[in-house]
C-alpha cells in the first residue's frame, strides 16, 4: 500500500511544482478537496508567500484527507491538509499528528439530490456518493444521518466514489446516483443545473472544521522554523484572501478549472469569504465533537484530550 502512495504522491509533485529556492526549504504539502477553503494554500504557492518565508513548498493533490494521512505516515509529505476525524483516528491507533492551524472552523458539505428528490425522506433506499470512505464526507454524513434518525448502510446506502468532488457532481449528473456530499463551489454549479441543495451539514453539526494544516510532533520537534514559516505564509495568504477578490478568483478559477469569472466572483462574495477562517485557530469545541464520536467505539478516546491534537504556538 504505501508503495503505491508513494509512486502516486511523487508522480503528482510535477504538477504543482516550480523551481527551487537555492536556500529554500523543501516542503511536499498535500491538499485533500478541490474547494475554495484549501485556498490558503494555492494562494502561499502562486502569490509567492512560501517563498518569502524561504519555504519551497511543492503541492500535490491527493483526493480525500484519509489517504493523505497514509502519505505523510509514508514519509513523502511533510506538511498537508486534512480534516479531523482521519487524523484522530490516526492518532489514536498510535500516530502523532497535530494540528498547527485551520483553515476553515465550518462544515462546508452539502448533500445534493437528484431534480426529483426534495425531502430528506425521499432518500431511503437510495445512494449517496461520498468520495473515499474514511474522509470529511464520510466521516461527517455518517454522523449527520444518526442525528437525524436514520441509519447509514441501511436507510441510506452511502458509496465510496474514487475521484474528487467534480466526479461525484457528474456521477449525480449520468443518474448512477441519488445524492452526493460536495461543498462550495460546486454546491452553486450544482444548483445552477437544477439539482437539490437539500441538506447543509453545517446546520446539523456546528462545531466541525472541515480542514486544517497537519503535520506530525516529530517534524515539530525537528523543524521548528520550517513549521513556524510555513504558518507564515498561510497568514499571509489567509489575509490576502480577504483583501484581493481579484487575485485570489484567479488562483481558486486555476486550481478548480474553472473560467466563468461571474461565478467566481459570485462564489466568493457569498461563500468562501463567510468559510475562511481568519485566524487559523482551531476550534477545540470540533475536536471534542470528534473525540466524542470516537468514545463511542474507541475506548482509547477517552484518555485523549482535545488540546492533544492541535498546537497554536506558530499562531499570531
Amino acid at each position: 500500500m504505501n508503495s503505491t502512495i508513494s509512486a502516486f504522491v511523487m508522480g503528482l509533485f510535477l504538477l504543482f511544482s516550480g523551481l527551487p529556492e537555492a536556500t529554500a526549504e523543501r516542503v511536499n504539502f498535500s491538499f485533500s478537496a478541490l474547494s475554495g477553503v484549501q485556498s490558503p494554500l494555492w494562494v502561499a504557492k502562486e502569490v509567492g508567500f512560501f517563498q518569502k518565508h524561504d519555504i519551497d513548498a511543492r503541492l500535490v493533490y491527493i483526493p480525500g484527507g484519509s489517504v493523505g494521512v497514509q502519505a505523510m505516515l509514508s514519509g513523502e509529505l511533510q506538511m498537508g491538509i486534512s480534516s479531523p476525524g482521519a487524523v484522530i483516528r490516526s492518532n489514536l491507533a498510535g500516530s502523532d499528528f497535530v494540528y498547527v492551524g485551520v483553515s476553515s472552523n465550518k462544515l462546508d458539505f452539502v448533500l445534493v439530490t437528484a431534480k426529483n428528490i426534495t425531502d430528506l425522506k425521499q432518500m431511503r433506499g437510495k445512494r449517496v456518493g461520498v468520495g473515499r470512505f474514511g474522509g470529511a464526507p464520510d466521516y461527517t454524513i455518517r454522523i449527520i444521518l444518526e442525528k437525524l434518525g436514520l441509519i447509514p448502510d441501511k436507510d441510506i446506502f452511502l458509496l465510496q466514489t474514487l475521484g474528487g468532488q467534480p466526479t461525484r457532481l457528474a456521477i449525480l449528473q449520468s443518474g448512477a446516483m441519488e445524492g452526493i456530499a460536495i461543498s462550495p463551489p460546486l454546491t452553486l454549479r450544482a444548483k445552477q443545473l437544477g439539482f437539490n441543495l437539500l441538506l447543509d451539514f453545517s446546520e446539523v453539526m456546528l462545531h466541525f472544521f472541515t480542514n486544517g494544516f497537519i503535520t506530525t510532533r516529530r517534524y515539530v520537534r525537528d523543524k521548528p522554523a520550517v513549521v513556524e514559516n510555513a504558518i507564515k505564509a498561510l497568514t499571509d495568504a489567509t489575509r490576502y484572501i480577504f483583501s484581493n477578490e481579484d487575485g485570489t478568483i484567479k488562483i481558486v478559477g486555476r486550481y478548480m478549472k474553472i473560467t466563468d469569472e461571474a461565478f467566481l466572483r459570485s462564489y466568493y462574495r457569498e461563500a468562501l469569504l463567510g468559510q475562511i477562517n481568519k485566524t487559523l485557530y482551531p476550534d477545540i469545541k470540533a475536536v471534542e465533537f470528534v473525540l466524542e464520536q470516537e468514545r463511542k467505539f474507541d475506548p482509547a478516546a477517552a484518555k485523549v484530550r482535545p488540546e492533544d491534537f492541535v498546537d497554536t504556538r506558530f499562531l499570531y
